[in-house]
């Protein structure tokens, strides 16, 4: 439903105060007592108000609780880059971080930041995972076999790489 529509079937100005979800509510009921087929049994449009005046409160508590979340959402972002601020300058943000329900790891999990990020697979003679390279080319002739044994190319092998098929002219 058109949240223009809603707000005219719940009687509220376009231009009128921002909506909230009590104030929503109390328009709502108001309108419902009125509206109500119960409340009025010789009006054959009733029930057909009454299920547009629910629809439109429905369209319109959920543009509040969305408009809410996306408040609450920006100023979580906001305190997290002020800490992202405060940290880059040295500061130790741990307890705030903890306050916004953010885990931070440990100084000492792991992560080598002086060690320059490189995505190729590392050379033969040398491997990071303390293999020797007899065990690593067994690895790899083990996903060779599995691989024919499927009937599959190596193509995107995890241990050689991915390399694109031939580009073909149309």
């Amino acid at each position: 439903m058109d949240l223009r529509h809603a707000r005219r079937l719940l009687q509220l100005p376009e231009d009128g105060p921002p909506l909230t979800t009590e104030s929503l509510r109390k328009q709502y009921l108001r309108l419902a007592l009125r509206t109500h087929p119960d409340k009025n049994p010789g009006d054959p449009g009733a029930a057909e108000r009454f299920a547009q005046l629910g629809a439109a409160h429905a369209a319109l508590l959920a543009a509040v609780a969305q408009g809410a979340a996306a408040a609450r959402e920006q100023q979580r972002a906001a305190a997290l880059l002020e800490l992202l601020l405060r940290a880059l300058q040295g500061e130790e943000v741990s307890a705030d971080l903890a306050a916004l329900g953010e885990y931070r790891p440990p100084a000492e999990f792991g992560v080598d930041l002086s060690v320059p990020f490189d995505s190729r697979v590392p050379p033969a003679d040398s491997c990071c995972c303390g293999s020797t390279h007899e065990e690593v080319t067994d690895m790899r002739q083990a996903f060779r076999e599995l691989f024919q044994e499927e009937g599959l190319t190596e193509e995107g092998d995890p241990m050689g790489g991915y390399e694109l098929p031939p580009v073909r002219e149309i």
